[in-house]
C-alpha cells in the first residue's frame, strides 16, 4: 500500500473492516463515523479509490461500497497502520515506557497466523521472549492488538508479535449498550436478601439508593463473598456496600468508558445522564460482546 496516501490507506481499511464484519454493502456515512471524517470527504477518496481497482459501489438505497479482491491483495502481505500519538506498550496490566512509533501488520487477512511487527523507541532489555503484551488502542482506527513477543531487536529498536486477538473498538455511546432495566438495592437490605437479587437477575453489581433516589454507592458479589469470608452473614448492604462508585456519562464514547475501567481497575460502570441521575450499569460482559472477537483483551 506504498503507492496509496494515508487518507486513502485509512478509508480502505475501514472498509474492509467494515465489510468482514457486517457481511453487507458499506455506506460512506459508516466509514466516515468509523474513522471520524467527513462523509464528503470520504466519499471523494473513495472515487479515488474505485479508479484505482480497489473499490466497487452500487447506487441506491440498499447500495453502497464493498472492497475488490485487488484491495484484499493489496493489504495481505504488509499493512502499516501510523501512530500520529504517544502509544505505550502495556507488559500484562503496567504501561511501560517502551512507545510504539509503527504498526505493520503481516498478513492480515490471516487472523489465525498474523504477526506485527513494531518500530519502538525505550529500553528494550526490559522486554524477553515470550512476553505477553498489549497496545492500543490507535488513534483513528482505534485498533487493539494484544500478542506474545517473539522477537527483539535492540540495535534495530523492532519488536515482532505473534498476535493473539486484534480488534478495532466501535465509536459507539455509552447509553447504546444498555441492554436492560437497572437493578437497585437499599442499603437496609441484608447481603441474602442481595445475593438472592443478584441470582434471580443474573447480575454481579447494583447500586445502592436511598429512599429519595440518591446515589449511596454500589454493591457487587465480591463485596457479598468478602462477607462471608469475614463471617458477618447476618450484615446489611450498607454494611459491604463501596462508597467510592465510578461513573461515566451516557454521551461518552465506548473508548473513555474502557480507560476508566483501567484507569480505576473497575468492572464495572454506573451510567449518568446530564442531570447527574443513575440511567443504568456498563460491565466488562457488555463492552466485550459489543467487540466481536476480542475476548478479554480490553479489560485484564
Amino acid at each position: 500500500m506504498q503507492n496509496l496516501s494515508l487518507t486513502q490507506r485509512e478509508i480502505l481499511l475501514a472498509l474492509i473492516e467494515l465489510y468482514g464484519r457486517l457481511k453487507r454493502m458499506v455506506k460512506s456515512k459508516e466509514i466516515a463515523d468509523m474513522i471520524n471524517k467527513d462523509e464528503g470527504t470520504v466519499r471523494n477518496i473513495i472515487l479515488s479509490l474505485k479508479v484505482l481497482g480497489l473499490v466497487d459501489s452500487k447506487p441506491g438505497p440498499n447500495g453502497g461500497y464493498i472492497p475488490t479482491l485487488k484491495a484484499y491483495e493489496i493489504v495481505k502481505t504488509h499493512t502499516t497502520v501510523p501512530v500520529m500519538d504517544k502509544l505505550s506498550l502495556i507488559k500484562g496490566n503496567v504501561e511501560t515506557d517502551i512507545m510504539v512509533d509503527n504498526i505493520e501488520l503481516l498478513d492480515i487477512t490471516n487472523p489465525s497466523g498474523n504477526k506485527v511487527l513494531l518500530k519502538v523507541s525505550g529500553d528494550l532489555k526490559k522486554l524477553k521472549i515470550g512476553d505477553s503484551v498489549r497496545l492500543g488502542p490507535t488513534p483513528y482506527t482505534r485498533l487493539v492488538i494484544e500478542g506474545v513477543v517473539i522477537h527483539i531487536d535492540d540495535s534495530r529498536k523492532e519488536l515482532i508479535l505473534d498476535v493473539k486477538r486484534m480488534a478495532s473498538i466501535p465509536r459507539e455511546k455509552v447509553k447504546n449498550l444498555i441492554s436492560r432495566s437497572l437493578i437497585f438495592l437499599k442499603p437496609d437490605l441484608s447481603l441474602k436478601e442481595a445475593s438472592s437479587i443478584f441470582y434471580k437477575e443474573g447480575i454481579r453489581g447494583a447500586p445502592v439508593i436511598d429512599e429519595n433516589g440518591k446515589l449511596l454507592g454500589i454493591l457487587t458479589s465480591a463485596d457479598i463473598m468478602r462477607a462471608l469470608a469475614e463471617g458477618k452473614t447476618e450484615a446489611k448492604v450498607v454494611d459491604y456496600m463501596r462508597v467510592n462508585v465510578i461513573t461515566i456519562n451516557e454521551d461518552d464514547d465506548l473508548l473513555d468508558a474502557i480507560k476508566k475501567m483501567f484507569m480505576y481497575n473497575v468492572g464495572r460502570l454506573l451510567i449518568t445522564n446530564i442531570e447527574g441521575k443513575v440511567v443504568g450499569i456498563l460491565t466488562r460482559t457488555d463492552i466485550l460482546k459489543s467487540i466481536a472477537g476480542l475476548g478479554g483483551v480490553l479489560i485484564g
